[in-house]
């Protein structure tokens, strides 16, 4: 019964994850593909570009609570269950966000449906506060407000995230059950990074489009 609940739980999470919220605000605002402009992706930063900068935050929370949906189900149901059921529905929506059956298993960068899934598996046990997520937050924050380049402070954040995680939870980090949530956020957080690789080759030749400059990526 247990499989039963973690397979469930993958596919339902994988399917709620897959929405590509980006490409259908294309459609929707301008009839646009968001897909043949900017930087070609589907993610929030280059729908705002695209349809405008007033949509980013609307289409940057559902891509989140795509992420935080599923694992907030999952949170609950886990004791009823006895499996860690936020982490496959974390797993089951960051790997329909990078590969969306929606679209022709093709997706995003993972970096907003990623931030709604470590909002909840980074919780700490005793608080509930998601203390590693909201110091990656900052992490973010400070290189964007240092740079202009959201690409930039979304890998840097990434990078920073398991070793804010280790650093809060501590030894039980390296130990069950936890260790399998550490193991996934390493994970997960390197993959974002090799997403990015397209965004970092830009900004090596400086061609990265930053807040406040109409440009868009080769």
């Amino acid at each position: 019964m247990t499989w039963l609940w973690i397979i469930g739980t993958l596919l339902a999470a994988y399917l709620v994850g897959s929405v590509p919220f980006g490409l259908i605000f294309g459609y929707l605002v301008k009839g646009v593909d968001i897909r043949q402009h900017g930087s070609r992706n589907i993610g929030a930063t280059n729908a705002a570009r695209i349809i405008g900068f007033k949509w980013f935050p609307l289409v940057l929370l559902l891509d989140a609570l795509k992420g935080a949906g599923p694992c907030l189900a999952g949170y609950f149901l886990s004791e009823r269950v006895g499996a860690d059921l936020a982490l496959f529905a974390g797993i089951g929506a960051v790997l329909g966000h990078f590969y969306s059956c929606y679209i022709g298993f093709k997706g995003g960068k993972g970096v907003a449906t990623g931030l709604g899934m470590v909002l909840v598996l980074t919780m700490m046990p005793d608080t509930h506060i998601p203390l590693a997520a909201l110091c990656a937050f900052g992490v973010f924050a400070f290189f964007l407000a240092v740079t202009r380049i959201v690409s930039a402070a979304s890998i840097m954040a990434a990078l920073s995230l398991p070793v804010f995680y280790f650093i809060w939870i501590g030894q039980p980090a390296l130990s069950e059950p936890l260790m399998w949530r550490f193991l996934f956020l390493i994970f997960v957080c390197l993959f974002v990074v090799v997403k990015h690789r397209a965004n970092m080759r830009r900004m090596m030749n400086g061609q990265e489009p930053r807040i406040g400059r109409k440009q868009e990526a080769a």
